[in-house]
């Protein structure tokens, strides 16, 4: 594999030399020990029929596979590719120390080099403070068409916290107090201590997608599903 090389927070990481521009994925995460995360990697239309892999290591000629989509997922690592959208999810389950460390959101190429990007997990105990922000929420979210949804990101020790949409075409749009997402009404309130509440209105189909809340260093991503409310039949006799 043809790779370069990079450094971050654990020393030298080798940095695929290609694909690095049309892969997207978060920086760095943290999750605390025993929970799941779940991992959006954005890819080009080029990657669509490729087959991507979860590879762990910091150096990436050298990382261990850990689920293909064209394999089976296994009770740790679940992974689903949604070709429609472009992105790629891996979802790490029952986290523990030996789960910390760099992967790899990896295509695989038929002729030459794979292409890949990297993102960082670190795990930390439960309710134990983190040098670096944590944020805690669930993974997925679902909201109706016209409602609103309500999402709380906690946190630590932490910079300026945003609410950001990310995919994989166009720049990321975020929102640091109040304003609006693509259409999207998005309001922060940060009255309680080392919390944010994210409340999102006003909501439509196209408000589905991947956000998270970051503050640039970390990020904790969470997909919102927005669809039509199930009307209910009444039958007379």
């Amino acid at each position: 594999r043809k790779v370069k090389e990079k450094t971050n927070l654990f020393g030298t990481v080798t940095e695929a030399a290609l694909g690095i521009h049309s892969i997207s994925t978060v920086s760095y995460v943290t999750v605390e020990k025993g929970g799941s995360i779940s991992i959006p990697c954005f890819y080009e239309s080029k990657y669509t029929d490729n087959v991507k892999y979860l590879c762990k290591g910091c150096k990436w000629s050298g990382c261990t596979y850990e689920v293909k989509t064209n394999q089976y997922n296994s009770t740790k690592y679940w992974v689903s590719d949604d070709q429609n959208q472009g992105v790629v999810t891996w979802t790490i389950n029952d986290l523990n120390e030996g789960d910390k460390g760099c992967y790899w959101c990896v295509m695989e190429m038929n002729q030459g080099p794979d292409d890949g990007n990297c993102f960082i997990v670190f795990v930390t105990g439960k309710g134990q403070s983190f040098e670096f922000t944590t944020v805690h929420m669930g993974s997925s979210v679902t909201g109706f068409i016209g409602d609103q949804i309500t999402i709380d990101c906690h946190y630590r020790r932490s910079k300026q916290i945003k609410w950001c949409r990310t995919g994989g075409e166009g720049p990321t749009s975020c929102v640091t107090n109040s304003g609006w997402i693509k259409e999207t009404k998005v309001t922060i309130n940060r009255n309680t201590p080392g919390v944010i509440t994210v409340t999102m209105s006003e909501l439509r189909e196209r408000s589905s997608g991947w956000y998270w809340c970051t503050d640039e260093d970390l990020q904790m991503p969470v997909h919102v599903t927005i669809k039509e409310r199930p009307t209910t039949s009444k039958y007379f006799t």
